[in-house]
């Protein structure tokens, strides 16, 4: 199956593709390692932050050309999108 116990939520998926249509390029958080496939087997150490970080995190554009115009543009979509 493609849906697993561990994603991100509904609104967190909404606003993706809100941001996806505007031109802002963004995804979910990085699955929990402790839950991918791969690492099933290998002992973990958890406490639930990170799945809950999960279910509610989005990675938005970063980095050194990341511009305050561009920051303003991202944040001015989700807002738009949200109201």
């Amino acid at each position: 199956s493609a849906h697993t116990s561990c994603e991100p939520n509904r609104n967190v998926e909404a606003m993706r593709l809100w941001l996806d249509k505007v031109g802002i390029e963004s995804r979910p958080l990085w699955k929990p390692m402790h839950l991918q496939p791969v690492y099933a087997q290998s002992p973990s150490y958890v406490n639930g932050v990170s799945e809950s970080l999960f279910k509610c995190g989005l990675c938005l554009p970063s980095g050194p050309y990341v511009t305050e115009e561009d920051v303003r543009y991202i944040v001015d979509e989700m807002k738009k999108s949200i109201l």
